[in-house]
C-alpha cells in the first residue's frame, strides 16, 4: 500500500516540491526529453535562465493592456457597422414589401414548396 502511494501523484504529496520550469528553459516542451537540474549548480543554472524569463515587466502589462482595449474597440466597431447594414437591409425590404404583388413574388421565390403545396390544394378543391 505504501509503494503505490509513493508513486502517486507526487505533486500533491507533502514533501515533494515541484520542479522549476527547465522545458521551456531548455527548449525541449515540443516532444523532446529534457534532463531536470540536479545539484546546486543545476539549481544555479536554472535560476538564472529563469530570471531570464520576463513575464511581469510594466512595458509587457502595458502592451497586454493595450491590446485588449484595441480588441474591445474594434468588436464595438464592427457590431456598429454590421447593425447599420441590417438597418438599411431592413428599410430596403420594408419599402419592396410595401407592394403585395412584389411581396408574393418574394415570398414564392423563398418558399416555393408551400407556394407549390398551396396551389395544388387550391386545384383539387377547384377554387382556382
Amino acid at each position: 500500500m505504501a509503494d503505490i502511494a509513493l508513486r502517486g501523484n507526487k505533486l500533491t504529496r507533502v514533501g515533494f516540491k515541484q520542479g522549476g520550469a527547465y522545458g521551456p528553459l531548455r527548449g525541449t516542451t515540443a516532444g523532446g526529453v529534457a534532463k531536470a537540474f540536479r545539484g546546486k549548480a543545476g539549481f544555479k543554472e536554472s535560476q538564472a535562465l529563469q530570471s531570464k524569463i520576463v513575464k511581469g515587466t510594466p512595458i509587457r502589462k502595458e502592451y497586454a493592456s493595450l491590446k485588449r482595449a484595441h480588441h474591445t474597440k474594434q468588436k464595438i466597431k464592427k457590431a456598429r457597422i454590421g447593425r447599420e447594414a441590417r438597418g438599411r437591409v431592413w428599410k430596403a425590404r420594408k419599402s419592396i414589401e410595401a407592394n403585395p404583388f412584389v411581396k408574393r413574388a418574394m415570398s414564392q421565390s423563398i418558399h416555393p414548396k408551400s407556394w407549390r403545396r398551396q396551389t395544388t390544394k387550391l386545384l383539387k378543391k377547384g377554387k382556382v
